[in-house]
């Protein structure tokens, strides 16, 4: 709890230099400094990504990521976190993925929710997704998995209502999750490993 107190205020500390600077400085240049900033300071604290493995650069407000990361999700989150930062305008993702993972997207909700929030939802949707490829009996699937606050809305196709019962669970059961909006449709033709 301590440490996460002393990240928030280190994140607050730095977001009001930088809005300062960024304030007082306006070219594109300085823009790009501040959006490369911010990226590189988010990818440090979330436990997800190595921000050492990921290189951020800004041109014109377009976001190029370059480097490795561990699975599909990571890649993903690195980019989603990007398209969420204020002032950028589109993301060139080209981190390579070091070790395999099925292949998976998340999704921005596209409402009004602060940069944190956006992250805080990302972060839960790409440990939702973990836990549904980690498991044998739902990773299959063709689950999309979409988190607003703490709400995690679940749909797709699954074969049975165990398997889709099992998706909610592993959804429950992750991080700070409160609720699960089971939309998932039972089809008996879609199989699963």
């Amino acid at each position: 709890m301590r440490k996460q107190l002393s990240i928030c205020a280190l994140l607050a500390t730095m977001s009001l230099v930088a809005s300062q600077a960024f304030a007082a400085d306006s070219s594109q240049p300085a823009k790009d400094a501040f959006i490369t900033g911010k990226l590189e300071a988010t990818y440090t604290f979330n436990r997800h990504l190595s921000a050492s493995a990921i290189h951020t650069e800004t041109t014109n407000g377009v976001v190029h990521l370059t480097g490795t990361v561990d699975s599909d999700i990571d890649r993903d989150l690195a980019g989603q976190i990007a398209k969420g930062a204020q002032g950028v305008t589109s993301v060139k993702n080209d981190l390579v993925v070091k070790s395999g993972s099925s292949q998976a997207s998340t999704k921005s909700s596209g409402s009004g929710e602060t940069f944190g929030q956006y992250v805080d939802d990302a972060t839960t949707t790409a440990m939702v997704k973990s836990k549904l490829l980690a498991d044998p009996n739902v990773k299959g699937l063709k689950i999309s998995v979409e988190t607003t606050g703490d709400v995690v809305t679940l749909t797709g196709k699954v074969g049975s209502a165990e398997q889709k019962q099992l998706a909610e669970k592993l959804a429950k059961n992750t991080g700070d999750v409160k609720s699960v909006k089971n939309q998932l449709v039972i089809d008996k033709s879609v199989g699963g490993s």
